[in-house]
């Protein structure tokens, strides 16, 4: 049940997809099974309009998470949404304790949970749009778009030399 509720939570934050959507969860497979029941799934061979990545039960290993972020930025036309879904750490303290017991049972450290996933995106290209929190705000949803050219906000000049004041 709690798995149906944040897949349907992740596609309300994904919108309208008019095409298939990729799927890459593999310590969650709980939530792929409930998110490739309302969206069609990416076949082979096929591109994705948008992407969810979920990081639930996995290690924070930046290289490995990059990776299969980049593998999915590659197939993704520009503009699309992609949906990651990860730890996070609540900020009540009561649960922040909760937090740190889920993130034991699965085998975890505590600090897993303050892994900088919105800012991960943003490092990799992708334009963050939205943070949303659940789970009692042990789990948070960010809603990226793949942006083909980033290009460094100048502030409000529209040459380099009035950014750099």
């Amino acid at each position: 049940m709690r798995a149906a509720r944040l897949a349907a939570r992740a596609l309300a934050l994904l919108g309208p997809v008019s095409g298939p959507v990729a799927v890459v969860s593999p310590h969650s497979p709980g939530l792929a099974a409930a998110l490739a029941t309302r969206v069609r799934p990416v076949a082979d061979g096929e591109s994705p309009a948008a992407a969810v990545v979920v990081f639930l039960g996995a290690p924070a290993r930046p290289a490995d998470r990059q990776q299969v972020i980049r593998a999915v930025q590659t197939r993704l036309p520009a503009d699309a949404v992609l949906v990651l879904v990860d730890h996070n750490q609540p900020r009540a303290w009561w649960r922040r304790v909760r937090g740190w017991t889920a993130l034991a049972a699965a085998g975890l450290d505590p600090g897993r949970a303050r892994y900088p996933a919105a800012r991960e995106l943003a490092a990799l290209g992708f334009a963050v749009e939205r943070l949303r929190l659940a789970c009692g705000e042990r789990v948070q949803l960010v809603a990226a778009r793949r942006v083909i050219d980033p290009r460094p906000c100048l502030g409000s000049g529209t040459d380099g030399e009035s950014a750099a004041r």
